[in-house]
């Protein structure tokens, strides 16, 4: 338990500590995690912002400049044009950090109101593999799971 503590915690700093994802992968949209893994976007180009009012995400091809529209229902996930990863979960954007011994980091910012002020606070989860469900890196949840083992 404690070296796969280490290994998350090791894991948090460097996600927490750089924006640059530890692998650069392919602009573009990626329809499953296989090709994500093998860094073969279904539907390669620029990626337009995730809107919550929108049913799909727009790629702009490089090459053509034709424009897609990919269904949210069929997109396990994405990467900018800096190269980071980003696996969609409930319609949200996880940025994927880092993969060790079948662990997954992931992180996202969220604002926060405060009365009058405006808080982003960045949270931090972790799944066994890039298709299993997503948890809160936390000592408690980390506990959890491994007694459920």
């Amino acid at each position: 338990m404690n070296a796969r503590f280490s290994i998350l915690a090791t894991g948090l700093l460097t996600a927490a500590s750089a924006t640059v994802g530890w692998a650069q992968h392919h602009p573009g949209v990626y329809t499953s995690s296989q090709e994500y893994v093998h860094n073969q976007p279904a539907h390669p180009g620029t990626v337009g912002a995730l809107a919550a009012s929108l049913a799909y995400l727009e790629v702009v091809n490089a090459h053509t400049h034709a424009v897609h529209r990919v269904p949210l229902t069929s997109v396990w996930g994405y990467a900018d044009a800096k190269g980071q990863g980003f696996r969609l979960v409930e319609r949200k954007a996880y940025a994927v950090h880092h993969q060790q011994d079948n662990l997954v980091t992931y992180s996202r910012q969220r604002a926060i109101q405060h009365s009058r002020s405006k808080h982003i606070v960045t949270e931090h989860f972790y799944s066994q593999t890039l298709d299993g469900k997503l948890l809160p890196l936390t000592k408690r949840a980390l506990k959890q799971q491994q007694a459920a083992r």
